[in-house]
């Protein structure tokens, strides 16, 4: 038997660089890939499972490997996570039309001017955990983008945008 219908999960990470005075320095964007334990966390809540949810972005130096999504459970080199900003049900937007109809959420987090505290540092790969501990949790995604050298000299907003 051949099923039809595939959940295309995707998703896109925008990075924005602010300097002091909150100009737009620099904005990065990148696809992600959601890994096979992203799409298993998913598969389990229809077996009714009590799944902590996904609520924190990491961030790592080991962008130079590529993204493997049958196999990545964790970021090559994770050296910061943080909890994103608060998000409901209701920043669920329904877009598309008739059969190509999806949702869509936004996630975002801001990196301060000292965050993370060791700086400078190469940013290179970010994911989304539901778990705030280094190293563990379930990794919903993982994505590769181009050297940010984060410095105490500007902050980052990162906005997440994963279409069901």
């Amino acid at each position: 038997m051949k099923i039809a219908e595939s959940l295309d999960m995707k998703g896109r990470l925008t990075i924005q660089k602010y300097n002091p005075q909150d100009q737009l320095l620099q904005e990065v964007k990148a696809d992600n890939s959601i890994v096979y334990t992203g799409r298993e966390l998913v598969a389990k809540l229809f077996t009714n499972q009590t799944i902590d949810p996904i609520r924190y972005i990491a961030l790592g130096t080991g962008g130079s490997t590529k993204v493997a999504p049958a196999t990545d459970t964790q970021l090559g080199q994770e050296v910061f996570r943080k909890e994103l900003k608060p998000f409901e049900s209701k920043d669920l937007i329904e877009t598309g039309d008739g059969d190509s109809k999806k949702c869509k959420i936004m996630l975002s987090v801001d990196l301060d001017f000292g965050e993370p505290d060791k700086q400078p540092v190469e940013l290179t790969e970010a994911g989304l955990f539901n778990s705030l501990e280094k190293g563990k949790g379930i990794m919903y995604n993982r994505v590769i983008f181009p050297v940010i050298t984060k410095s105490d000299k500007f902050k980052l907003t990162l906005v997440w945008e994963i279409l069901f």
